[in-house]
């Protein structure tokens, strides 16, 4: 089988400097569909980058050719896989796994929205650890700025849904340039095996 699924850097990646630009004007349902689609997609290709130089196998098992019933063809199987084999470090997980099961509380209910009692706790969730993941960049000197407060975005997010929609875009955003310069970085479990020899 061949790779049937959009690659994400030839085919989803706007550009560094396009990605706000082309999500922001997506209706809230929408982005969130689409934010999680195109993160998964990026999963899927850092993976096959990671993975065996083996096409057939590595495409098969990420369920890239087609074939949901992969032992990867889900967005929640190639966050777990990218954690394991070290891609992704632990709060980038879980701030992925945020956006999955926002995506998924807004797929799956006909009048969801996100300050809706199903969504409201998962947007409240991304705010904290993606708050709590910035202040510690921002603590380390890693990222540049103030710390951010709660009292900021976080009274908004129950009674307006596009302060949810906002803070997703803006955590999307985040991740969608952060996995493009990871992608810089990826190289093969072949590789990796012949550098220790």
């Amino acid at each position: 089988m061949a790779w049937k699924a959009e690659r994400w850097l030839e085919d989803v990646f706007p550009g560094k400097d396009k990605i706000y630009s082309e999500y922001r004007s997506l209706p809230r349902r929408e982005l969130a569909i689409v934010a999680a689609a195109v993160l998964d997609t990026a999963l899927a290709q850092l993976l096959s980058m990671r993975l065996k130089d083996d096409a057939k196998e590595s495409e098969d098992f990420l369920g890239v050719s087609g074939d949901s019933r992969a032992p990867c063809a889900s967005f929640g199987a190639r966050i777990q896989l990218a954690y394991l084999i070290g891609l992704l470090k632990k709060d980038d997980a879980i701030v992925l796994r945020f956006i999955k099961n926002i995506r998924n509380a807004l797929a799956h209910r006909v009048k969801a929205d996100f300050h809706s009692r199903e969504v409201l706790p998962l947007i409240l969730g991304l705010d904290d650890q993606f708050r709590a993941q910035s202040n510690r960049l921002i603590a380390s000197g890693a990222l540049k700025g103030p710390l951010h407060s709660k009292d900021t975005l976080t009274p908004h997010l129950s009674s307006e849904p596009e302060a949810g929609a906002g803070l997703l875009l803006a955590v999307f955003t985040v991740y969608h340039a952060y996995l493009h310069r990871i992608s810089e970085r990826v190289s093969r479990v072949d590789e990796c095996i012949k550098k220790r020899r």
